[in-house]
């Protein structure tokens, strides 16, 4: 069972995706440190409770490798890095007195893509159209996200999912509770859902805006 060091944030990274982060706190540059001087990645996990500064942060059990590919360092030692997400992780259990900051003992999860996936990635490429469409009518904003969409057409069911998990405007215990599903197809149905209830509140604000005559109509 391997050991990976863990940085607890207030924030969830999935696989694939990209985290910039500004490391201040000296056990989390000596940690940076070595993972750049090492060349091996890190673990992201949400904090359950406690802070992610000072001590005493208790990370939700599933997170995601992050392995750093920029780093811009400053005079002070402080630094701004930018990670990408790699493979998800259970922690096993915590050392907490090895190092200054925490180690967990990992299990690397499996991305099974799960029964009916390829009909989740149409349904919640569906939801995620009708999304980016109620954003338009809301915003004008033609450009962006709505790219998402079309990128994604022809990706493997487990990235999709993670493309569409990053994406979403949702809180960050939403966030974990998508990066641990066991599948892609699990991940897909609960993002259909995320994703129409989102557009209905699009919607909702859209009838508003119409109502006080400032936005157009929606298709």
């Amino acid at each position: 069972m391997p050991d990976l060091p863990l940085f607890p944030l207030g924030t969830v990274l999935f696989p694939g995706a990209l985290l910039p982060l500004h490391i201040f706190e000296p056990r989390y540059r000596l940690l940076v440190d070595r993972c750049i001087e090492r060349k091996a990645p890190f673990g992201v996990v949400l904090i359950r409770s406690g802070q992610d500064v000072g001590g005493g942060a208790e990370p939700h059990r599933v997170g995601t490798e992050a392995r750093v590919v920029a780093v811009s360092p400053l005079l002070d030692g402080r630094s701004y890095i930018v990670t990408r997400g790699e493979r998800r992780f259970a922690i096993e259990s915590l050392v907490t007195d090895a190092e200054p900051y925490l180690v967990g003992h990992v299990r690397y999860l499996a991305e099974d893509e799960g029964p009916d996936a390829a009909t989740g990635v149409a349904e919640a490429l569906d939801a995620l159209g009708a999304y980016l469409l109620g954003v338009v009518a809301v915003t004008h904003e033609q450009h962006g996200d709505r790219s998402l969409d079309d990128d994604l057409k022809a990706a493997a069911p487990p990235e999709v999912a993670y493309r569409i998990a990053a994406a979403l405007s949702i809180d960050p215990v939403e966030r974990q509770s998508l990066l641990e599903l066991a599948t892609a197809a699990e991940r897909l149905r609960e993002e259909t859902r995320i994703l129409r209830r989102e557009t209905d509140l699009v919607r909702d604000l859209l009838v508003r805006l119409r109502a006080r005559g400032e936005r157009g109509g929606l298709n």
